[in-house]
């Protein structure tokens, strides 16, 4: 059985409680703040966030991006295109 949690917790759902709907799924994450996980076969297989939470997550890319290019930009010299190939994992 999924107990109910604090908006700032996830609820765990196995797969056997999947019968519960999409939809009432997707309104609990919407309406009621929760976030859920669903578990498939013993694994982590979908996270529902509500969009308030994507927008905060988001934000904080954008920073991440920021200061990684502020970083970047503070740098002398140049690299060649393999070491960038290399640096970024192509």
């Amino acid at each position: 059985m999924l107990t109910t949690k604090a908006p700032s917790s996830i609820s765990r759902i196995d797969d056997f409680e999947t019968q519960e709907s999409l939809k009432t799924i997707l309104e609990r994450a919407k309406l009621d703040k929760q976030r859920l996980t669903l578990i498939y076969e013993n694994s982590l297989f979908l996270t529902v966030v509500p969009m308030d939470d994507v927008e905060v997550i988001e934000k904080l890319e954008d920073c991440i991006d920021n200061s990684n290019a502020d970083k970047a930009l503070k740098e002398e010299g140049l690299i060649s295109e393999k070491q960038l190939d290399q640096e970024l994992g192509w």
